[in-house]
């Protein structure tokens, strides 16, 4: 029996797949709990110009669970005192250490006064930074203040899980095992794995034209 498939039906079909793939952002990494809740205890970002006369530099390494581009961040962010601004910096991993950096994204008009839990999730698109992670691999994310600024990064809920990164005073990096700060990134898949899924498709269309 004869089975005939329209071909452009099967490439709109697969153009939209496409399309959908592109919208649907894949999970890099979220430490949050469930409702995106997180601790009211934090690790301190802080200046040496800041009311606590102290430089404090903090992250944390997770592994990537998707491979694209990096597209969305959202991380819980507590201002104390100070100019509410602070760099967000990804890192590849050297050995389970800190090694070259991607680059890194500016975060300015945090919450003013703002620290504990449900006050200051902090939401930013990131894609023009051209963040790359590998689904599998290891990376590195720190928080810089400014030099007036005491800044706070809620933890995440529960025990130690991850290795964390501090440098105080310009003395670091130092590493420790804790558990690790709340953050979701989210990533926009490869252009290479949706070309491939768009020509898997259109390769199965031809193939059950010719049957």
């Amino acid at each position: 029996m004869l089975c005939r498939v329209n071909l452009s039906k099967l490439t709109l079909i697969s153009g939209g797949v496409l399309v959908a793939s592109i919208a649907s952002a894949q999970v890099v990494v979220n430490t949050f709990g469930a409702g995106d809740s997180y601790s009211n205890a934090g690790a301190t970002v802080s200046g040496a110009g800041g009311s606590l006369q102290q430089e404090w530099v903090q992250g944390f390494r997770f592994q990537s669970g998707a491979t694209g581009t990096l597209s969305q961040m959202v991380l819980a962010l507590g201002h104390i005192s100070g100019t509410p601004e602070v760099w967000i910096r990804l890192y590849n991993d050297n050995n389970n250490t800190l090694g070259s950096m991607q680059g890194d994204a500016f975060i300015s008009a945090l919450n003013p006064g703002s620290f504990g839990n449900g006050n200051e999730i902090v939401t930013r698109n990131v894609t023009n930074e051209g963040w790359q992670v590998t689904a599998g691999e290891y990376y590195w994310v720190t928080a810089t203040s400014l030099n007036d600024a005491h800044l706070a990064w809620n933890y995440r809920i529960g025990g130690n899980a991850y290795t964390q990164t501090y440098t105080f005073d310009g003395n670091g990096p130092n590493y420790i095992q804790g558990p690790g700060m709340s953050i979701r990134f989210t990533a926009v898949p490869e252009p290479a794995s949706l070309i491939a899924l768009g020509a898997g498709l259109l390769a199965v269309a031809r193939r059950r034209r010719l049957i």
